[in-house]
């Protein structure tokens, strides 16, 4: 069971917020007597304080960032080299295990920005210099996103955390298969729509070809029980949820979503994945299958995602991957969902100025080099910023770069009578799956499945928006 605060501690920590509102003159900024409940700010250096005796824990999911920081602080403080640990604390839901574990939970620390709205009482409001380097540099409906209190700002958004398409160049080739891209959008000429994907799947379906003393038996693995990344397919006629930003309405009374519906029908048609009795595969084995596409080469077009590391596959299969926006169907360009994953303060932090220091420290150009290095985390920065750090021509993280142009925003809203649950997870998580198995395995019409999910959908938004 969660642990939430009694009504005492919200008042204290209401006024403890309060204490660190930004003064650039504090009378307590020697690090000798600060006690770690103000953050001092020196407009001279667009530094900030760091108290004596500060111990700040830095928690990132990927153990080669968190090394780079702890790096990048040593060698920018020396005289304070030891002050910074990272651990790995993982990304998904740590808001809400900061508000369980409070002082125990690192001091600065990795956050989805759409999980961070509804635990923003557990999170220190940044400095109003700081607040302004994150907001002029970020995206802004990720920034947006993550920060739902006018004027606060908690959240400060470093990298995407999305799908992109993806296509095995060496496969393609060993196959016989053209992959010129005369048009330069990094997709193969002949393969930049999803009507020509299908048709080389349905020549296939007589007669798969082998790739490594392996049949190929899927295409592409359209995923069916995998809420997020099933998500593509949906807006094949243009559909985006909760498109009019209402977060009572997901939108599955627009025509579009059900006209969009048809692209799981013609993806069964063309045999898109089939097992090895060359029967089209059933919906309940449509499940992910992203990673064989990169490690395993079970298929030469795929999804890949931000965290997944192509590098790596690359090297172990000896095949170049290329990643490009997802293909157009009837003209339209499907959109993966895109979020992004950054840092937040914690309020419980014992020593706010030298937490906040290192947050400018992240979150500086410095900082975004030190995420780009070694990993394969694509900067979340806008147009013209001045911290983006310097990334390899032509590389993994610049294709995935290029390849959200078409991606959608995750919707952060939240229901309105009850800011504690997602619209997300009332109206879409529950229920998209049986949606899309029902269609795909024939046991319900389009025209049902989305009459049903219409009435579903609904009902737990009433019940839940109380």
């Amino acid at each position: 069971m969660r642990k939430f605060l009694t009504f005492l501690a919200i008042i204290a920590m209401t006024f403890s917020v309060a204490a660190c509102t930004p003064r650039e003159t504090e009378p307590d900024c020697d690090p000798e007597t600060m006690d770690g409940t103000t953050v001092c700010y020196d407009s001279a250096t667009g530094t900030f304080a760091v108290e004596k005796g500060a111990k700040i824990r830095f928690g990132v999911d990927n153990e080669t960032w968190g090394k780079a920081i702890v790096a990048l602080w040593d060698k920018t403080y020396p005289e304070l080299a030891g002050t910074v640990e990272y651990v790995n604390s993982g990304s998904q839901g740590s808001t809400d295990s900061v508000a369980v574990q409070q002082g125990e939970w690192p001091d600065v620390f990795m956050a989805i920005d759409g999980e961070t709205p509804r635990n923003s009482s557990h999170l220190l409001p940044m400095h109003a210099e700081l607040a302004k380097i994150v907001k002029a540099n970020s995206v802004e409906s990720f920034f947006n996103a993550g920060n739902a209190t006018e004027g606060v700002v908690h959240y400060a958004p470093m990298t995407y955390d999305g799908m992109a398409f993806i296509w095995n160049k060496t496969m393609l080739e060993a196959l016989g298969l053209s992959t010129a891209d005369a048009d330069g959008d990094n997709l193969p000429d002949a393969f930049d729509t999803w009507e020509e994907i299908f048709a080389l799947s349905t020549a296939w379906a007589a007669n798969r070809p082998e790739y490594k003393g392996k049949k190929v038996n899927v295409v592409f693995p359209l995923t069916l029980t995998n809420q997020w990344s099933d998500y593509h397919h949906l807006t094949s006629a243009g559909w985006e949820l909760f498109g009019s930003g209402d977060p009572t309405k997901p939108g599955y009374d627009d025509p579009k979503f059900a006209e969009g519906l048809k692209f799981i029908l013609a993806a069964k048609e063309a045999k898109i994945s089939v097992e090895e009795s060359g029967e089209v595969s059933p919906a309940d084995s449509m499940g992910w299958r992203w990673d064989n596409v990169i490690n395993e080469e079970i298929a030469p077009f795929g999804l890949v995602g931000t965290w997944m590391d192509v590098a790596a596959a690359q090297t172990t299969t000896g095949s170049t991957y290329m990643i490009s926006p997802v293909p157009t169907y009837n003209g339209i360009n499907q959109r993966p969902f895109v979020k992004t994953k950054g840092f937040v303060i914690n309020a419980y932090t014992k020593w706010r100025s030298a937490a906040t220091e290192l947050m400018r420290l992240v979150y500086s150009k410095d900082g975004f080099q030190a995420m780009v290095t070694g990993t394969s985390y694509a900067p979340s920065l806008v147009d013209g910023s001045t911290l983006v750090p310097t990334l390899t021509a032509g590389g993994i993280q610049e294709q995935m770069m290029s390849a959200f142009v078409y991606n959608y925003p995750e919707p952060a809203l939240l229901l309105p009578n009850n800011k504690a649950r997602k619209s997300m997870d009332s109206a879409y998580y529950p229920f998209i799956s049986n949606t899309e198995r029902a269609i795909w395995d024939g046991t319900k019409t389009i025209a049902e499945a989305v009459a049903e999910l219409i009435e579903l959908s609904n009902a737990a938004i009433e019940a839940d928006n109380k």
